[in-house]
């Protein structure tokens, strides 16, 4: 498994890259909303270990949740340590790059065009993979760390389609894929999906 690239920003344990991740995800997203005459409102970030309380009700283990209630971003402790110890450390920040993704969706107000909850989990994907671009352009990863976001999209996914889940592994992993190779402009072919079998 590769390892975020090892400079002083990201610091050593997971606590440290889950933080200084918050602060560079949300700089991202304020450098892309300013290039687009939109200005960004960060989330409030949460951490905890069992389960948690929130505006959109009980979060709780092994969960990452976007909370449009009260714009948090709530990020289980356990969930992130069982990323990093399955796929590596960037697994971790591409589950937080994921919400933060439908963060994007709510300030711009792209969850509304959506008629199925999987368009939306695979355009978070999708905003996840143009995070990983720019911290990649940063020289923030490693040689494997894109890989290791991919492999979390496709792990995340499930075998069979159903439009009421979060995609295919298949489906999930190509979103991810999409946003690294080709930037935020892709993703909005996710708004616009009609259904099919």
């Amino acid at each position: 498994m590769g390892t975020v690239a090892q400079t002083p920003a990201w610091g050593q344990t997971l606590r440290e890259k889950v933080t200084f991740a918050n602060t560079d995800i949300n700089a991202f997203w304020a450098q892309t909303f300013r290039s687009i005459g939109r200005k960004w409102y960060s989330p409030r970030s949460y951490t905890y270990f069992k389960v948690i309380k929130t505006a959109c009700g009980v979060s709780g283990p092994f969960n990452a949740l976007y909370c449009p209630r009260d714009h948090g971003i709530y990020l289980n402790i356990p969930f992130l340590v069982r990323a990093d110890q399955r796929w590596g450390d960037f697994a971790a920040i591409t589950i937080m790059a994921h919400e933060y993704g439908h963060a994007v969706q709510r300030q711009l107000g792209l969850s509304r065009l959506n008629r199925y909850l999987y368009q939306e989990e695979l355009q978070a994907d999708c905003f996840a993979g143009v995070y990983a671009q720019y911290a990649s352009r940063k020289g923030l990863l490693d040689a494997n760390d894109a890989r290791e976001g991919y492999y979390q999209s496709y792990s995340s996914g499930v075998a069979q389609f159903n439009p009421n889940t979060h995609g295919t592994r298949e489906q999930r992993a190509e979103a991810f894929r999409l946003g690294y190779s080709s930037g935020f402009k892709s993703c909005l072919k996710y708004t616009v999906l009609k259904f099919r079998r």
